[in-house]
């Protein structure tokens, strides 16, 4: 990206939903790359014994100024090799979420010992994004 221009601010979650008490203001004015991705990495307890037998969910409550296509990509490191899975978020304000079937990964060169997810917005230019809370959870598949 050669132009950026972009404010990044902590916004206080007053509203009754809210259930984080902070969230962030992403004010996107000039902006000639293609996307613009925030990574959040996930602590050392989150990614303890993860492995293909688990489902990630990650849920977000965000407010766009307008339309906006969001995707998520979950990235996990293993030795030496990084496998990730992306997944388009429903085109809506407010509420969204999108799971990860870790099945479908290639995680034989060792336990897992990172992980980051990346949310990306494609053609953010001219717009407002207002992340209030974003939740990340993981559930075993049953074995059967």
């Amino acid at each position: 990206c050669g132009a950026s221009e972009i404010t990044l601010r902590q916004v206080q979650n007053t509203r009754p939903q809210d259930v984080a008490p902070f969230g962030f203001r992403l004010d996107v004015f000039r902006f000639d790359g293609s996307f613009l991705s925030l990574v959040v990495d996930l602590p050392q307890e989150a990614v303890a014994d993860l492995s293909r037998r688990f489902v990630v969910r990650l849920d977000l409550v965000v407010e766009t100024e307008s339309p906006l296509e969001l995707f998520g990509r979950i990235n996990l490191r293993h030795g030496p090799n990084v496998e990730q899975i992306v997944r388009e978020f429903p085109a809506s304000d407010g509420e969204m979420s999108v799971e990860f079937d870790l099945s479908v990964l290639q995680l034989d060169s060792g336990p897992v010992d990172k992980v980051w997810i990346d949310i990306i917005c494609e053609g953010p230019e001219l717009n407002q994004i207002t992340l209030r809370d974003l939740t990340m959870s993981r559930r075993p598949r049953a074995e059967v």
